[in-house]
């Protein structure tokens, strides 16, 4: 009977694929019918939900009901023309590239949940790019966890990457640890939806069929600003979610399914190289 339970458990995870596996046995989670299922996390409540329905480009900040506050500060950002999606657009001279930040909370445990799409590119300067960071500002100059699909962009890896840097005020680089590097393939003009799932020292990265995993000291730092950063040909983000998380219990049952797709990594320490 035992078997047949193991079976039975192991076949509903594969119907679902890496993408959206269930956590089969664990408490119901708080989670819209549409969001992907979390495996490494479990939902609490929503800090965030993002449908492009509030204006955030500057000199804008509007609040969420729970009290963050949304701000689109870097490069440029419109409506899209066919939805309530935000396209972010940026030319030579703008100096960074678009980035949308949400402020206004502090937790350990996050789970991150973004639509977004990579606009194609039509000049020699553009890439496509996109990364969720978590940080904790003033605390630390650079990112407890950036987690990157990263089509071309040349600033770091191409892949589908997780990344844990601090540095001084003044930039120099006191860590540089890259935590996983997985192969990436994706498409222009086609929606994606990635989920960033952060417990204690561990963190889960997924976007279909692409699965990053690290496990940090360096992940369990407490967590005030999630910020969007986009490349330099158009992309638009359609929906964000943010919800405080905590464990998941039997994420310790599925964890050798899930990342056993994975190519293996060993953290690299590329504090010296920078």
């Amino acid at each position: 009977m035992k078997t047949l339970f193991s079976i039975i458990q192991l076949g509903g995870l594969l119907a679902f694929g890496v993408g959206s596996l269930a956590h089969a046995g664990a408490k119901p989670e708080v989670k819209p019918k549409t969001s992907i299922a979390t495996l490494l996390a479990l939902r609490g409540a929503l800090l965030v939900d993002d449908d492009g329905v509030l204006d955030r480009r500057k000199p804008k900040r509007p609040k969420f009901e729970s009290g963050v506050e949304v701000k689109a500060w870097m490069g440029s950002w419109e409506r899209s023309a066919d939805s309530v999606a935000w396209r972010s657009t940026w030319n030579p001279g703008m100096g960074h590239t678009p980035v949308v930040n949400y402020t206004g909370f502090r937790e350990t445990n996050l789970i991150v949940e973004v639509t977004f799409r990579y606009g194609e590119m039509s000049e020699p300067w553009h890439d496509q790019c996109f990364r969720i960071a978590l940080d904790d500002r003033p605390t630390l100059t650079g990112h407890v966890l950036s987690a990157w699909a990263n089509r071309n962009n040349d600033f770091i890896d191409t892949g589908f990457l997780l990344q844990h840097i601090r540095k001084t005020k003044e930039k120099k680089i006191l860590k540089n640890l890259h935590l996983d590097r997985q192969t990436l393939n994706v498409d222009p003009g086609k929606w994606y939806t990635v989920v960033v799932e952060v417990v204690g020292d561990e963190a889960l990265f997924r976007m279909g069929d692409h699965v990053a995993y690290a496990k940090s000291d360096e992940l369990s730092a407490s967590k005030n600003l999630v910020s969007l950063t986009l490349g330099k040909t158009w992309h638009e983000v359609k929906r964000v979610r943010i919800w405080k998380a905590e464990p998941n219990p039997n994420w310790k049952k599925v964890r050798a399914h899930v990342l056993k797709a994975r190519t293996k990594f060993t953290t690299e320490d590329r504090t010296e190289s920078k």
